[in-house]
């Protein structure tokens, strides 16, 4: 039955491995139990017969077989991930030849597509050498961590670049559909304030090799981008070597919008596509700050961000003892994180108070007041409109309202400056090519 259900389905395999780790637990403490309850007569009796209780009885070959297709199985859903579910059922799914035939036909599936990168990477590369691959690690645990609690999927990790996706099942309703957009929002927000409060990370900010590099200053840092719209799932290779992918103009969009973050000096971008799914709680929390077109797009599109300062955080305080992870504290972190991940689909469990209540993200937002907010959106209207010089006065103020440069108001102001002078071009329809944009 365990086999039938990976078959079935391979990303079952690690939820099937725990329910066989509980199994194990049980009957481990079982027998531990019976031999704490055999008398004392009954062990002197063994000693003064030279007896002894038979061992364990070895373990049936069909015993064995199924503990090692549970473990392929799980390493198969780690290794192929959400999109190369297709490919593993559906050569477990035959039974008739051992042949594995990887390069099956992709799916198109409506998702929503999130692109994450560790930024001034090459330098880290160059300053920590061999140490980076555990460097990149810290950082993937507490990415993909949040991720999956927000029921999100791991799907590309490429030195310094992150590709993540919430797949949107055919019978969601409009509502589903609404509550995943606002649980991506939410996990890259929380995943800004994680990566700024690591201890771990922290530490990296004291390296020699770095600050020479970057500066005193230097830190670890994410920007991430998303994007909702359709992607091809399935296997990208040959017979040689098969990786389990997402292909579409919307996940290249998507890395063109992270890439963005550093024109815009931010660290989470969204499309319109997005904003438009979300709540009308969450789509609040974001800023409309361009309309600008974008290759693999065929119409222009918003672009908005979530307004966070990751230097109004502190860092968490490191555990006094280190914890040395065992296989039975290992699956109760998973029971506790699985059921956490589980309630957040509860009706009464709204994205938008998550966001509200989490004291990271309230820190984060706490500089960013509603006088600020509503002379930013006076600007941009004046932007769109053409008026830019009235539109300069207005950004001039926002570019340093904060006690910060805002960089949104900042980058509407280079693209007015130069070459233009504040006046807008004959036929200004309030939208730019995004291509022509410089990274400051």
């Amino acid at each position: 039955a365990k086999v039938e259900t990976i078959r079935d389905n391979p990303l079952s395999a690690m939820k099937v491995a725990d329910e066989e780790f509980k199994i194990e637990e049980k009957n481990r403490a079982k027998i531990q139990k019976e031999e704490a309850d055999r008398s004392t007569l009954k062990v002197a009796k063994d000693w003064v017969l030279c007896s002894s209780s038979k061992g364990p009885a070895e373990l049936m070959e069909t015993v064995i077989l199924e503990k090692t297709i549970i473990k392929l199985g799980s390493l198969l859903a780690l290794g192929f991930g959400q999109a190369g579910a297709q490919i593993i059922g559906h050569n477990m799914s035959g039974v008739d030849s051992a042949c594995v035939d990887a390069m099956i036909e992709g799916t198109r599936v409506e998702c929503i597509i999130g692109a994450a990168r560790i930024r001034d990477f090459s330098i880290a590369t160059e300053v920590l050498q061999a140490k980076v691959m555990t460097f990149v690690n810290q950082i993937a645990e507490i990415l993909h961590g949040v991720v999956d609690e927000f029921h999100g999927y791991a799907s590309k990790n490429n030195g310094d670049f992150f590709l993540v996706i919430w797949r949107q099942p055919p019978d969601f309703d409009e509502s589903k559909a609404s509550k995943l957009a606002d649980m991506a929002m939410v996990a890259f927000a929380r995943i800004l304030g994680a990566v700024h409060r690591s201890p771990v990370l922290a530490a990296y900010r004291g390296h020699p090799g770095l600050q020479q590099r970057l500066g005193k200053n230097c830190r670890v840092n994410v920007c991430s981008a998303l994007h909702r719209g359709w992607a091809i799932e399935g296997a990208v290779g040959s017979e040689f070597k098969v990786d389990a992918s997402y292909l579409s103009p919307n996940v290249s969009i998507t890395e063109t919008l992270e890439r963005a973050t550093q024109i815009y000096g931010v660290s989470i971008l969204l499309s319109e596509a997005v904003v438009k799914a979300a709540s009308p709680m969450m789509a609040a929390k974001s800023r409309l700050i361009d309309r600008v077109i974008i290759t693999g797009s065929v119409t222009p599109m918003d672009l908005h961000v979530i307004d966070l300062d990751y230097m109004s955080l502190t860092v968490e305080p490191a555990p006094i003892k280190a914890l040395t992870w065992s296989s039975k504290q290992r699956f109760r972190a998973r029971q506790f994180l699985e059921s956490e991940k589980n309630m957040k689909w509860h009706d009464e469990v709204h994205m938008s108070s998550l966001f509200n209540e989490n004291s990271e993200i309230a820190l984060m937002r706490f500089r960013y007041t509603l006088e600020f907010t509503h002379v930013f959106n006076m600007g941009y209207q004046n932007y769109l409109e053409g008026e830019w010089q009235v539109a300069q006065r207005l950004l001039s103020r926002t570019r340093t309202m904060l006690g910060l440069v805002d960089g949104p108001s900042l980058a509407l102001m280079r693209f007015m400056e130069a070459p233009y002078q504040f006046q807008a071009p004959k036929g200004w329809q309030g939208v730019r090519d995004l291509g022509l944009a410089h990274v400051p």
